[in-house]
């Protein structure tokens, strides 16, 4: 992470406070980020949320060492309140009968952005409970948290008197400079959890996959995607339900959109995730198995990590565009991924519909083409998985610097302002896993894959 200064001229959206008292201003950015279009992102973000409209770019992201910020008290004071806060913004205005900013009082942030109420509204959310099984219906009133990890296997097993730990994300939790996510200790059973399912669908839907290991099955398979499927859509129902909550807060064509584009990111990712969700479903009511490819990617150590997630591959393990994201009018394909218990030792399962298999398969292709598929997979899950719990020994027993760069990774993996790089699976986090894989298996048929299952 490093400390990046932004300038910007910014006007007062008509109506606000700042409309009343200045013409225009500049506004001074110093942003501790991952990079320098993260910290752009985010410095315009925080400018445009409290009634500001940018009107030009002065100076771009650049980055900024503390000696080089000493030539005033504005710049000095800039830069230790981000070291301290993560960021700091100061405004310098010009008032509407045309005088300097030296003429005039300090401005304010008058922001509608209420952090707490945000934060109650998604845990609100989160708390409101609903079937997501198919044949869902009124009898589906007795919802249960729902482990999509499961709490008597897999947190078990790497779970240390009841804990592991996870990195801080729904809790929203940094370091002391706000650089970095906290990878903090809780308790397995409220880990991984949602109120996607009621109690009697949960226990006949999902009993192959909680009462007994991995074999696998192509039954086994679908329930592990299907379960992925199920919490992300719940997951992004929720989301998108947050938006809507915030947009209602602030008057029509005011220039902070980012819950605009949150609300929609989240409805086209809810729409795929919908068409993706009606596969399966139709798949696991005809008993239809084989509609699922897979790979598995077995070790005979035991776990250190639980983890299961989804998603769509836009760059391959090589960095090559697999699908253009940015398209809202072409459906995307979709691949899963989580950890399972086998009878002796542990797999890393990936799982596609196969009405997605051609992207998935060419995923799977440049995993194999790669120098270390455990580098590369456990680069994926820190990468892209929020839903994850360490082993207290292995994250315990991590030098200080291999623990920063997986916190590096995460915090930048969650921050809505740092775009995606097409090499972000290619590199990063080597070594760290401490993963052996022995052998690969796979539905997928011989003459249509590129990788060994030996």
């Amino acid at each position: 992470m490093a400390t990046f200064f932004v300038q910007l001229k910014v006007a007062p959206v008509p109506g606000s406070p700042q409309a009343e008292i200045v013409k225009g201003a500049y506004a001074y950015c110093w942003i501790i980020e991952a990079s320098p279009s993260a910290a752009f992102n985010k410095a315009c973000f925080y400018v445009t949320k409290v009634d500001w409209e940018i009107k030009e770019v002065i100076e771009p992201a650049v980055e900024v060492k503390e000696e080089a910020c000493q030539e005033s008290e504005l710049t000095r004071d800039g830069y230790q309140a981000a070291q301290e806060q993560g960021l700091a913004v100061v405004y310098e205005g010009w008032s509407l009968d045309g005088k300097t900013a030296a003429d005039l009082a300090p401005l304010e942030q008058a922001t509608r952005f209420d952090l707490n109420k945000y934060l109650s509204k998604r845990k609100q959310l989160a708390n409101k409970g609903r079937c997501l099984h198919f044949e869902s219906g009124e009898r589906c009133s007795a919802i249960i948290k729902a482990h999509s990890i499961q709490k008597s296997g897999p947190l078990a097993v790497i779970a240390s008197e009841g804990h592991v730990y996870t990195p801080s994300v729904s809790g929203g939790k940094f370091d002391a400079d706000r650089s970095q996510i906290v990878i903090e200790k809780r308790g397995i059973g409220k880990l991984s959890t949602f109120l996607g399912f009621c109690e009697k669908h949960d226990n006949e839907v999902f009993g192959p996959i909680d009462t007994q290991p991995l074999i696998p099955t192509g039954e086994q398979v679908l329930l592990y995607a299907y379960r992925s499927i199920c919490r992300e859509f719940f997951v992004k129902e929720n989301a998108l339900a947050l938006a809507d909550s915030q947009l209602a807060l602030w008057p029509p064509g005011h220039p902070f959109t980012v819950f605009e584009d949150i609300k929609a990111g989240s409805a086209r990712a809810l729409t795929g995730l919908r068409r993706h969700k009606e596969n399966f479903d139709a798949s696991l009511k005809y008993g239809r198995f084989d509609d699922v490819e897979y790979v598995l990617f077995v070790s005979r150590q035991g776990p250190t990590h639980a983890f299961s997630g989804l998603i769509y591959p836009h760059f391959d393990f090589l960095g090559r565009k697999l699908q253009a994201l940015e398209d809202p009018s072409t459906p995307m394909d979709l691949i899963t991924f989580c950890s399972a218990p086998l009878r002796d030792g542990w797999g890393f399962l990936f799982a596609w519909h196969k009405a997605s298999a051609p992207s998935c398969r060419e995923f799977l292709s440049s995993l194999a083409q790669g120098e270390s598929v455990a580098d590369a997979a456990f680069r994926l899950v820190i990468s892209n998985c929020e839903n994850v719990a360490l082993a207290p020994a292995w994250w315990e027993g991590l030098e200080e610097d291999k623990k920063a760069a997986i916190r590096a990774r995460v915090t930048e993996a969650i921050s809505p302002f740092a775009p995606i790089e097409p090499d972000y699976l290619t590199k990063g986090l080597e070594g760290l896993s401490g993963w052996e894989f022995t052998n690969v298996l796979t539905n997928v048929p011989a003459g249509e894959r590129s990788w060994s299952d030996h």
